[in-house]
């Protein structure tokens, strides 16, 4: 499936050779030096390719991070076979309910690190408790959004 969508094979490491395993995870190290070796090219597949790949870079690397912090899972390329199908799709819920479920698994005890998106948690943070914003920093304000939620209320 990665090969079809991405139109390469990604490197298989010498430990899942050795046992035979397929890893159900991409490198964002190889996506990002993949995406970096983009030719110039009007092919609309192979920007597609790149594109596919550019948006699994962002998953894994920003919205839907791991623990590792440098893999990301299989799992969501599905959703870039069909762009329509994916519109449908509330995206921001995704991210909420991953990042809750981190939320959740980080105050157990045992737990060291969270999960999920944690740029999105801060920037609530930072808009509904402005004493705890870094003094260096402002509110940042989104007028585009702002006037959306508006219009929609």
């Amino acid at each position: 499936m990665v090969e079809q969508l991405l139109g390469v094979r990604p490197p298989m490491a010498a430990q899942q050779a050795a046992q035979r395993k397929e890893s159900f995870t991409l490198k964002l190290v190889w996506l990002r030096d993949h995406v970096c070796q983009m030719p110039p090219t009007d092919d609309p597949e192979t920007l597609r390719q790149y594109v596919w790949c550019y948006i699994m870079l962002l998953i894994g690397g920003y919205l839907l991070t791991d623990k590792s912090n440098n893999q990301v899972h299989v799992r969501w390329l599905p959703l870039l076979w069909d762009f329509a199908e994916c519109r449908a799709l509330s995206c921001g819920s995704v991210m909420l309910a991953w990042t809750y479920q981190s939320l959740y698994l980080a105050a157990q005890r045992s737990v060291t690190d969270i999960v999920g998106c944690t740029p999105l948690l801060m920037s609530w943070i930072y808009q509904r408790f402005s004493q705890w914003c870094p003094p260096d920093r402002g509110i940042y304000q989104y007028p585009l959004a702002a006037r959306l939620v508006g219009s929609q209320q």
